[in-house]
């Protein structure tokens, strides 16, 4: 069977090879008579245009390989050249529409020329590949070679792929089914059990494939693969024809014989090598390389490595040692003789013994015992490294003459190999940008586009085929606040790029608001060409425009906010003043808002947030020139003017406006099925008042809204300047505390703790107590608070338990046990982040504390964050320190929480205790907390026992332990030492 007469291709594919002087000599059949072709006996040159002439020239003279188009005869010719030794070219002819052709079938062809090597076979691959792949109008073709002992299929030729093919596994009833049915056809590859091992297909969307096998002596040598990126129609008994023939040609190169390599270690061996490595190409020709080098050359390691420009390292291709091949691998050029290798002009670097010693940096040669080292240099045309071919030895190199010869033989296709696999990384890189999700488009120096990707398609709502050729002036929406085309130009030609805003016109006729960055780059040619990126910002536009709409509003609740008012006081206070009359500022702040959120989730606090915004914009509406904002998470502010000429109207008006905003949450707010109950503090600033700030009149009512919530939940307080006064004494008082604890003059008292039915002492609580020098005490619940506003609370609290620990361990080395301390811990200071931390290295200081060391916290700072607390509670009882809460009783949900927390004790708060012998309620709930104690097994302290009737009552529901004035007062530490040694010896446990 002749192939000619089966070949239908849609291209009409030629080689030829172009001599110096630029005559055409064909290496493969010609195209029939009907197509024109150059004449043989005259120069191509003299048959071109200028034009095209000046092109070839240049391409020629630069040396490198490229792709041409050339009008020969009114027809156009798809040409690439490849250089060849000495001065020749190899040159492959699509006479019909352009299609890309592989590089590894031009760089077969190449090889043949260098080595002036007789493969008829061989030297038609690239022909019957590309005839195959067009008969059969596949997408992509690619050729396998079967190893069985490593049961692989590996790719030796392809055509089409954007990327590197890895060997696949050779499943046997894959290859059984395809040799018995003599080629296999498949529809919806991504769902075919036999096409498992093919794993890219899915990946790339492949819809149809058909697999022609090589036959062999019964045996399976390989497989052809066409690929569809579509479905197709069903193949023709004469395509399938066609490709069995075509396959039976194929397996004659990939089933031949290799010929035995001798050992003798001779560089007449590349007559036998050379052949063998014509019938591999990429990876398989780097380890068969690898493979017959170390064989021939008696080598104990052989290694061919890829170095990347401007890389200190080498990434190993293919590595043989030991007889097999080795894992893929990098090491770094430094301090190994590879160093040497591509840093002098020699291609090849001899050390004939004693490597390891002259290069003791390079761990490898020692390692392995290695004594003799052998590299060839590869580089490209512009001198820069390629890649290494690496012998080494484990014994000094006798033969070196002669493996130099056969490396220099070897060089140009070595050279080959390491260049397109560099190529084609780098294609698939630049592949992977080309299709970033950035518009991106190329065009010619007359901004003509000659490449777009997909992205700028879709943003530009073309076609991809449809831009190629357009304009991009085309596409360009006159907006006067964006460069002119002059502009661009002018800033082109000084510094080659532009960065700026334009409008993009949309096949649909709608217009958006590019970023696009221009930079000029020239080929290799010298032509000018603009690489554009483009970057769709309408959205960010729209979001810009919309944030500056929304700058004055909250986003939650739709009101005004903080800076919209801020701006709106300074011109409201400039109007009173102006028109000498009176106005004032309320502020209003959500009750206890945190802990709703905190118990509900943020989204019910948010709808209350919303809620509140109704009501409140209801009221506003009512109040003539009246604005509302919302400045913080639960702070509103009402800012209303004209409400008289005098201080004593304005002041009553307003009194008026805050009783009326009270009565604003008399009425349950309603959350699906949630009724919540809710008030509202305000402090109240009255404007204009000389000399004040705008920003003061907002301060001054906050202070006032801050002494509305001390007094009580839901009350209004105008801001007067003994509020300014006392929040100066309270600066003062922080002031001094802090000296205080700087200077040691803080101390603590103990309150024992007793039994209620023998007065036994059962510990003790550490009490903190301030008496500056020369004056009076402060009581705690003075300067408490004031600490609880900053971070001075911490600092104090770490100090209180200093001291209970030190007290502990003095008292344990005293043989004095009076059972444990309790030591209160505020919300900020249980809450800091290294707290646990903290109390751990305190109790490696002083191990008397664990078991010893009870600390008191309040329901409110458990539940300020359940989970968190949760956590950190069982932290500190893996410390061995006790939990208690204070207070019990007076917070909300606490039941609910109780059973989930690690705590060891609760005290009963003293405003139960107070009047339990009075009010049968309060004895009615002491009862209840002492029975669910009693149920959870927790320990129940009562606390402010001040009567005998107290105690008795406490007797009579079984509570177990009480402190209070009526036995012992907090006393400083001698007075406790004296009041523990007058109790009953039982007392203090020795």
């Amino acid at each position: 069977m002749q192939l000619p007469a089966f070949h239908r291709t849609r291209h009409q594919l030629c080689f030829f090879r172009l001599d110096p002087q630029f005559c055409l000599y064909p290496l493969t059949p010609l195209p029939p008579a009907d197509i024109p072709l150059p004449d043989p006996q005259r120069s191509l040159l003299s048959q071109l245009g200028d034009l095209e002439r000046r092109q070839l020239e240049q391409l020629c003279a630069a040396g490198h390989a490229a792709s041409i188009g050339l009008t020969i005869g009114g027809r156009r010719w798809q040409c690439h050249l490849a250089p060849t030794e000495p001065n020749g070219w190899l040159l492959s002819a699509d006479m019909g529409q352009f299609q890309h052709q592989d590089a590894l079938g031009l760089m077969e062809w190449q090889l043949q020329q260098s080595w002036h090597q007789p493969a008829p076979l061989s030297a038609r691959l690239p022909a019957l590949m590309d005839t195959l792949l067009n008969q059969l109008q596949a997408d992509r073709i690619i050729l396998w070679r079967h190893y069985p002992e490593e049961e692989l299929l590996r790719p030796l030729y392809s055509q089409g792929l954007p990327f590197l093919l890895h060997p696949v596994r050779a499943e046997r009833r894959y290859l059984r089914t395809l040799q018995q049915r003599g080629g296999l056809s498949y529809s919806h590859c991504a769902q075919q059990p036999l096409l498992g091992a093919f794993d890219y297909l899915a990946k790339d969307g492949i819809q149809h494939r058909l697999d022609v096998p090589l036959p062999a002596n019964s045996k399976v040598a390989g497989l052809v693969s066409l690929e569809y990126a579509r479905p197709r129609a069903p193949l023709a008994a004469s395509d399938l024809q066609f490709a069995a023939a075509l396959a039976g040609r194929l397996a004659e190169l990939v089933a031949a014989p290799a010929e035995t390599v001798p050992a003798d270690g001779t560089a007449t061996d590349i007559s036998s090598l050379i052949p063998l490595l014509c019938r591999h190409t990429g990876q398989d020709f780097f380890n068969q390389l690898m493979l017959q080098l170390a064989e021939l050359c008696g080598a104990d390691l052989a290694l061919v490595g890829l170095q990347h420009r401007r890389q200190d390292k080498v990434r190993v291709l293919s590595c043989y040692e030991g007889g097999q091949l080795q894992p893929p691998f990098s090491y770094p050029l430094a301090g190994t003789p590879c160093t040497f290798s591509h840093d002098t002009d020699s291609r090849i670097c001899i050390y004939p013994r004693d490597v390891a010693e002259l290069f003791p940096q390079d761990s490898l040669l020692r390692e392995k015992g290695l004594q003799a080292y052998i590299g060839l240099s590869l580089k490209d045309e512009e001198h820069k490294p390629v890649g290494l071919v690496v012998l080494l030895f484990k014994r000094p190199l006798a033969a070196g003459a002669a493996i130099q010869t056969l490396l220099e033989q070897l060089e140009p296709r070595v050279r080959a190999e390491l260049l397109r696999r560099r190529d084609q990384e780098a294609l698939m890189v630049a592949a992977a940008a080309f299709e970033t999700q950035e518009g991106l488009f190329i065009t010619d120096n007359r901004l003509r586009l000659q490449q777009a990707n997909r992205a700028f398609a879709e943003m530009s709502g073309y076609g991809r085929d449809e831009l190629v050729g357009c304009s991009a002036l085309e596409f360009r929406a006159e907006d006067p606040h964006t460069a002119t085309v002059d502009a661009i130009v002018q800033a082109m030609e000084q510094r080659h790029q532009w960065q700026g805003e334009q409008r993009l016109r949309r096949a649909d006729g709608r217009e958006l608001a590019v970023n696009i960055h221009i930079t000029e780059v020239r080929d290799g040619l010298g032509m000018v060409h603009y690489v554009c990126c483009v970057e769709d910002i309408s959205g960010q536009k729209a979001d810009k425009q919309r944030i500056e709409q929304m700058a004055y509003f909250d986003e939650l609740t739709g009101l005004h906010n903080r800076r919209f008012m801020v701006e709106h006081i300074a011109h409201t206070v400039a109007l009173a003043e102006h028109e000498a009359s009176r106005g004032a500022l309320l502020l209003l702040d959500l009750d206890d808002f945190k802990n709703i959120n905190d118990s509900l989730g943020y989204a019910l606090g948010d709808a209350l947030l919303v809620q509140v915004a109704e009501r409140l914009g209801l009221f506003a509406e009512q109040i003539e020139g009246a604005s509302l904002a919302r400045i913080a998470s639960d702070e509103f502010v009402l800012l209303c003017p004209n409400l008289g000429h005098g201080y004593s109207a304005a002041k009553t008006r307003a009194e008026q406006l805050a009783n009326a905003l009270r009565e604003q949450f008399l009425l349950p707010f309603q959350l699906d099925q949630l009724r919540l109950h809710l008030s509202a503090s305000l402090g109240i600033s009255l404007f204009p008042v000389a000399g004040l700030g705008l920003e003061e009149y907002m301060r001054q009512a906050d202070t006032a809204n801050h002494m509305a919530k001390r007094i009580a939940p839901g009350s209004h307080v105008f801001f007067s300047q003994e509020m300014a006064d006392e929040v100066q004494e309270r600066l003062g008082l922080s002031n001094a505390l802090q000296q205080a604890l700087k200077d040691q003059a803080l101390e603590l008292h103990f309150q024992p703790q007793l039994g209620v039915d023998d007065d036994r002492q059962l510990g003790l609580e550490a009490l903190l107590r301030w008496h500056p020098p020369g004056g009076s005490p402060i009581p705690p619940a003075h300067f408490i608070p004031v600490a609880e506003e900053t971070s001075l609370i911490c600092d104090i609290g770490d100090w209180v338990l200093q001291q209970a620990c030190a007290r502990i361990q003095a008292w344990q080395a005293a043989g004095l046990q009076p059972g444990r301390v309790s030591v209160n811990i505020s919300a900020r200071h249980f809450h800091g982040p290294d707290f646990v931390t903290r109390l751990s290295a305190l109790l490696q200081q002083y191990p008397a504390g664990r078991n010893r060391l009870t600390l008191e916290v309040t329901e409110g700072v458990i539940l300020e964050n359940l989970q968190e607390s949760r956590a950190r509670m069982s932290q500190i009882k893996a410390l061995g320190v006790g939990l208690s809460i204070d207070d019990f009783g007076t917070g909300y949900s606490s039941f609910a929480y109780l059973r989930e927390l690690p705590v060891d004790e609760i005290k009963l708060d003293r405003s139960f205790i107070q009047h339990i012998d009075k009010r049968p309620q309060d004895k009615a709930i002491i009862a209840c907390l002492l029975e669910l104690a009693a149920i959870l097994k927790l320990t129940v302290v009562a606390e402010g026992v001040e009567t005998e009737q107290q105690l008795a009552s406490l007797a009579e529901l079984g509570c177990p332990a009480y402190q209070g004035y009526l036995r012992a007062r907090p006393m400083p530490e001698p007075q406790l030492m004296a009041w523990l040694a007058e109790q009953a010896p039982s007392s203090v446990r020795r």
